[in-house]
């Protein structure tokens, strides 16, 4: 299943959940690089990143609106605590779809995994002008569908 590579208007299904991909930007950090799709479900019409890592590394956020957070080694986020496990800056490579990001804009990230459950993630993306949060999981490969 190649996740490096969903296309715009896709229809993807996530642990019977459907989504459907609203746009896509390709991060790149020394030699890595990630991507980043923005989707919609389909029922609920709440927004959600897919972040796909090379390695097959798949997390779905949640994006937490007006969420304000202190950036710093260890968190609370919803009564869980989460601590910091990688930070970085990542550049925009590539996108397409609506999307308010630019070709080489940087972004400051950081991500947490939650100390009790490491499957839970929280996501800090700081960009020049924002910050956002976003909390998600782990997604293994084997829930995810794609529809052709």
């Amino acid at each position: 299943m190649d996740l490096l590579n969903l296309k715009q208007d896709q229809c993807i299904i996530i642990e019977k959940e459907k989504y459907k991909i609203l746009n896509q930007v390709k991060f790149i950090e020394k030699s890595s690089y990630w991507i980043e799709y923005k989707m919609q479900n389909i029922e609920s019409k709440q927004m959600y990143y897919l972040n796909v890592e090379r390695n097959s590394k798949v997390i779905l956020y949640e994006i937490l609106k007006d969420k304000k957070v202190s950036i710093k080694m260890n968190m609370q986020i919803e009564g869980e605590e989460y601590e910091l496990q990688e930070k970085g800056v990542g550049k925009v490579e590539t996108y397409y779809g609506m999307t308010d990001v630019g070709l080489r804009e940087e972004v400051n990230y950081y991500e947490y995994s939650n100390k009790s459950n490491k499957e839970k993630v929280v996501s800090i993306e700081k960009w020049k002008d924002e910050i956002e949060v976003s909390i998600g999981r782990i997604i293994s490969l084997t829930k995810i569908k794609l529809e052709h």
